[in-house]
Order: C-alpha cells, then structure tokens, then sequence
C-alpha cells in the first residue's frame, strides 16, 4: 500500500488536471438545484424544463453560456407562440387533424432551423406545445405561457451560475488553446525537418489533430467574441490571433506539400543540413511563442537565430546554383526549393505577428478578466 504523502500527491495532481471538469461539473449542479428551487417557489407546473434549460445552458465558459442561452430562450419563445397559435387556430382532436396541424407548426420552424441553428429547439418545442397532454388540459396558449416561464427561469439560472459561480471565461481558454495549436504546428515542422523517408504514425496523426484544434479555437474564439460584445470581458479581440494561427498552419501546410513533391535527392544531398536548421530553429521559434501565450507574458525573445538560419537555406541554394547544380533539374523541382524559401520567410513573418498578438494578450487583465 502506498504512503498517504505519496497518494496525496497523485490525488493532488489528478484534482489539478482535471479542475475546469470538476469546476463545470460543480457549476452544472449548481444551476440545476437552485433552478428547481425557484421553479418550485414560483409555483410552475413542470419545473423539469427549467431544470433541463439551466443544464444546457451552463456552458464551460461565460461567452459559451451567453450564446446557448439566447439561442434556447429565442428558439423556445418562437416555438411556444407559434406552435401555440396553431393549436388555437386549428384544434385537432382526430388523427388526421392532428396530422394538419402539426404540419403547418412544424415545416416553417424546421426551415428556420436549417437556416439558423439557433432555431433547432423551436421546431421541438412547437410539437411539445400541440402534442403534450398537459397542453390539452391547461389550453395551448396558457401551456406556451408557462413554457416560455421555465425555459427562461432556466437561462437565466444558468446563466446567473456562469458568472457568479467560478467563472471562466473564453478568452483565456482561447490562449491556452492557441498555445496547444502553435505546438502541434511546430511538431510538424520537427518531423518535417528530419526528411524521413515514411512518415512515423505520430506524425502521421498531426495534421487531424491541427485541423480539430483548429476548429476548437475558431470555437472558443467566438465565444469570447460574445463576451466583449456583452462587455463581461477587457480582452483583446481573439480573431486576430485565429487568423495569424490559420495563416501560420497554411505555411506548413505549403511547406509540407513542397517536401513531399521536391526530388528528394537534391533535399537529402545538397540542403538537408540548411532546411533542418531552419524548420528547427522555426519550431524553437513557435514554442516559444507557445509558451508566452500560454504563460500570459511578454515575449521577450526574437527571432534572430530563424532569420539567420532562412540566410543559410538561400545561401545553401546559392551554393547549389554556384556549382551548377539547379542545371540538372526540372523547372518545377527549382521552383519547389525556392519556393520552401519563400514559405520559410513568410512563416517568420507570421511568427512576428504572432509575438504582437501574444503581446496583447500579456498580462491577467487581457485574459480575460471581468470588467
């Protein structure tokens, strides 16, 4: 059996790396009980809904909660009134009218929700209203009524509970995410700069894992978009930082394409040791960065060591083209290294940017702090 000081210790550190599901966890209860104790106190009659409503709506972070609320109060306010407006306009009492009715309410909502996803809880609630049997009894507009009560008891529990109750906001979610992308994109440049003959399965596996990581941030980034539009955060605006990282990933992916299609002798013989060099000193560059956005801290490095070793990889072409060796290849093979050296360059320029936006995102204020 281990000693306790021992199990403390991993105890600790299991609590530490799972603590924002643990904190989501708590939030979620959070707003399910206190949103049962209101819907009770208030007398509605199926406080269920307002239950289920504050669930939905705790969201990992403020911005998430703001958009899962307006989208669950304005698609359960369309789908009550309208769906309630059917059903006192066409009773339906018999198979066939039910059928009627429950056409006109629900094809118009369902090509709302296409449109919008917004809209996918109207066209549900709108069948709620017209097939519940509580709603036969109480009557279609008084069952709308208490409908459109719980649902916004729910978001506003929920809500409530986003702020007050251990609140986290997307935008220091987004820089932890954008760190995460930045390292995967600079293992890329790692594996790429061994010129590997196959590609190893964890390499293989880093373009899905950018592409998920990708979509997560471009996520987040919304999110903490809608945090500063309700001014519940001093963040900086997170899509400059999205669009630095999507343009940083196309480098890659340019580079990548340009590896695998160059001849690969001229890669292996002639500027093997300059392209390593670089994507290296790239990658080093790109964590760096990683780390700082992570951190929450000035960059304080620069990128000295990557321009200097981009001047090696021309200079190792130039050599090539002193010796005549470029003589020897297709145009398109002369095209593909020089265009790695364009692609190195732009990737440094990316990095720059990368530093300034790092830079407004320095400091807990920009994090995301409530104002």
């Amino acid at each position: 059996m281990a000693p306790l000081p021992d199990t403390a210790r991993r105890a600790s550190r299991l609590l530490s790396r799972h603590r924002p599901r643990l904190t989501q966890a708590v939030r979620m209860t959070a707003a399910s009980l206190a949103t049962f104790a209101l819907a009770e106190a208030l007398g509605l009659p199926q406080e269920y809904w307002a239950v289920i409503t504050a669930l939905i709506v705790t969201q990992s972070s403020v911005g998430g909660s703001l958009k899962a609320a307006l989208d669950r109060f304005l698609g359960s306010v369309l789908g009550a009134c309208y769906g309630g407006a059917v059903a006192f306009a066409m009773p339906h009492h018999g198979a066939a009218a039910t059928f009627a009715a429950l056409l006109v309410a629900v094809a118009p909502l369902t090509v709302a929700a296409a449109f919008s996803a917004g809209f996918r809880i109207a066209p549900i609630t709108a069948i709620i209203v017209l097939l519940s049997t509580s709603g036969s009894s109480l009557g279609p507009l008084a069952f709308a009524v208490d409908r459109i009560l719980e649902i916004g008891l729910g978001c506003v529990v929920g809500l409530a509970v986003s702020l007050l109750v251990a609140p986290a906001r997307a935008a220091r979610a987004v820089t932890v995410q954008a760190a995460g992308l930045a390292r995967l994109l600079a293992g890329q440049l790692e594996a790429l700069a061994r010129l590997d003959a196959t590609e190893t399965p964890e390499a293989k596996a880093l373009p899905l894992a950018v592409r998920k990581a990708l979509s997560r941030l471009e996520t987040l980034s919304g999110e903490a978009a809608r945090e500063r539009r309700s001014r519940l955060s001093a963040a900086p605006d997170p899509d400059p930082l999205l669009r630095t990282l999507m343009r940083l990933r196309h480098d890659v992916v340019l580079m990548r394409r340009a590896m695998s299609e160059a001849e690969e002798d001229v890669l292996r013989v002639h500027l093997a040791e300059a392209w390593a060099k670089a994507a290296t000193a790239a990658a080093a560059r790109l964590r760096a960065l990683a780390d700082d956005l992570a951190a929450g801290r000035r960059p304080a490095g620069d990128d000295a060591a990557l321009a200097g070793a981009i001047a090696g990889y021309r200079g190792a072409i130039d050599e090539m083209r002193r010796r005549q060796v470029t003589r020897t290849l297709s145009t398109d093979g002369v095209g593909r290294i020089f265009w790695i050296a364009f692609s190195l360059e732009q990737f440094r320029r990316n990095l720059d940017d990368l530093a300034e936006r790092a830079a407004d995102f320095a400091g807990p204020e920009a994090q995301g702090n409530a104002v």
